[in-house]
């Protein structure tokens, strides 16, 4: 059975069994309908078009089906491998079998061993001193312990693969890390640092509907992952009686690792709520944005060939990449 990252385009046709990770109803200027579809399977990701559209494809087309795509048309557009499609079998859990495939085989995975980089996370985070920093940090990711360490870190602009939020978060931590020494002479809250690192995507357990990745969540879309994160960060804080002091005064380090998370962003018109203040914000933001642009143009990268151009990328300006090593 083929693997997508086999198909290529000295193959006129090809079948292989895919899982349904996005599709697109649409019409075109002649006024007839169309299916985009985007393909996984732990391997990677394919774009497929099936240009004549029948009743059961509404039924059968859905997210998350596993499908077996038959003699599809391997063709290139602006230099990415894509699909033309006619014939089809959506194929049930069981069926998978028949195949010698199990239903992980259609989800790409973060390239780390999860498990055990969580556990070097948590050791992290037993070492600090700063015990609101620490109780809130560890008491959520623990309260969201399965999510946090499967689901995708977004739908489609970066590290959407399972295991990613927690890939994206813990690449942060490292970032942060590997940075201090050289920036032993500036005055930087490393553990807050790394707790809002840790923290500023935490929303995003609730923001997407599951570890597929496939859609948000009622709550996501009308409150989106910052206000989700913070309001969580602010109740677990009530929850363990340390939200004020006896004299009734906000645990300033807990504004402060809400801080980071509202500003994680960076920019207001970015979608964070309030811009840094903090140099601690600042950095985060910037890692941020780093780590999801890295993912991001290298993930198109992978889809053409050396001395080729990505397609535009909406996220990173708008801008094509030249692929100019393997």
């Amino acid at each position: 059975m083929k693997k997508i990252h086999e198909i290529n385009t000295s193959m006129s046709q090809v079948s292989f069994v895919a899982r349904i990770e996005k599709v697109l109803f649409s019409t075109s200027t002649n006024g007839s309908s169309y299916i985009i579809m985007h393909l996984s399977d732990s391997s990677g990701r394919i774009e497929c078009r099936k240009w004549t559209v029948a009743e059961e494809d509404k039924t059968n087309l859905i997210p998350n089906a596993f499908i077996r795509i038959e003699n599809a048309v391997v063709n290139e557009f602006r230099g990415v491998l894509q699909l033309k499609i006619s014939d089809y079998q959506i194929i049930d859990t069981d069926q998978l079998q028949q195949h010698g495939i199990r239903e992980e085989d259609f989800f790409i995975k973060a390239p780390l061993d999860v498990e055990k980089q969580y556990k070097n996370l948590l050791e992290i985070l037993n070492g600090l001193e700063n015990q609101t920093y620490k109780q809130l940090t560890i008491g959520l990711i623990k309260k969201y312990e399965k999510e946090f360490l499967a689901y995708p870190a977004a739908m489609t602009i970066h590290h959407n693969v399972k295991g990613g939020l927690f890939w994206h978060s813990f690449t942060l931590v490292q970032n942060a890390l590997a940075l201090k020494p050289n920036y032993a002479y500036a005055s930087i809250d490393w553990e807050l640092l790394i707790c809002g690192a840790i923290l500023h995507d935490i929303g995003k357990v609730i923001e997407i509907i599951d570890s597929s990745g496939v859609d948000y969540s009622l709550e996501g879309k009308i409150l989106g992952h910052i206000s989700i994160g913070n309001a969580e960060l602010n109740k677990l804080a009530e929850e363990l009686n340390i939200y004020k002091d006896n004299e009734g005064n906000i645990n300033e380090s807990l504004t402060l690792l809400q801080h980071m998370i509202l500003a994680s962003h960076g920019k207001k018109e970015f979608g964070s709520p309030t811009e840094p203040a903090i140099i601690e914000a600042i950095m985060l933001s910037m890692f941020d944005d780093l780590d999801a642009k890295v993912f991001k143009v290298n993930d198109e990268l992978n889809k053409v060939e050396v001395k080729s151009w990505t397609q535009r990328i909406p996220s990173v300006d708008g801008k094509m990449f030249y692929k100019h090593n393997k």
